[in-house]
């Protein structure tokens, strides 16, 4: 019976250690995330999300989007790498580099100035395909761009893989999806600490 109540007390302190690591992580990345970039770079790399069939980019893609469109206005980028898989959808499938490089070019980026990745299918991959579109044009600093609370995780593997002056800034589009999107940055970040 002492034992048990033993294990029992060891247990609920384990589980508040792991409740309090969790919170303290969700801190964490919100704060860093929220924390834009102000300086300039030489790329911006958008992170992917949702297209639909007809072209047609989910509000969190468009944020992303926008808020790389608005850098490139300010003169703080001079190219934007735009990088996503291939969005499933029930009525046909559509490459998100393709959907976000179209979108840049109708609002005035001109299309050299855009190179559509369609093989980013996550966020190892488009940093991965990065590197290497960047091994030979070599670019010395990027900004990452994509939701508030991916962003620690987007920095660590361009910089695990070995980019160099890795900057960040989060799309101005918020909506009920963060939540759990926050909480499941803790444990995505540390599978990318473990597999990658």
């Amino acid at each position: 019976m002492i034992k048990k109540i033993r294990i029992n007390k060891r247990l609920r302190i384990v589980l508040w250690v792991l409740v309090a690591w969790i919170i303290a992580h969700v801190i964490f990345i919100t704060i860093q995330g929220l924390l834009d970039y102000k300086g300039s770079a030489d790329v911006a790399v958008i992170l992917g999300n949702r297209v639909f069939a007809d072209g047609t980019m989910s509000s969190w893609l468009k944020g992303r989007v926008d808020k790389a469109l608005e850098l490139y206005k300010e003169k703080r980028i001079r190219k934007i790498y735009a990088s996503g898989g291939i969005s499933q959808n029930p009525e046909g499938d559509y490459p998100e580099g393709n959907a976000m490089k179209e979108y840049l070019v109708k609002h005035g980026v001109p299309a050299e100035d855009v190179i559509a990745d369609n093989e980013g299918k996550n966020t190892f991959c488009t940093a991965e395909d990065y590197l290497k579109w960047n091994a030979k044009e070599k670019y010395q600093s990027v900004i990452v761009v994509s939701q508030f609370y991916h962003i620690t995780r987007s920095e660590y593997i361009f910089r695990k893989l070995g980019a160099t002056n890795v900057y960040h800034v989060s799309s101005d589009v918020y909506s009920w999806r963060d939540i759990p999107g926050t909480l499941r940055e803790v444990p995505a970040f540390y599978k990318y600490v473990l597999l990658y």
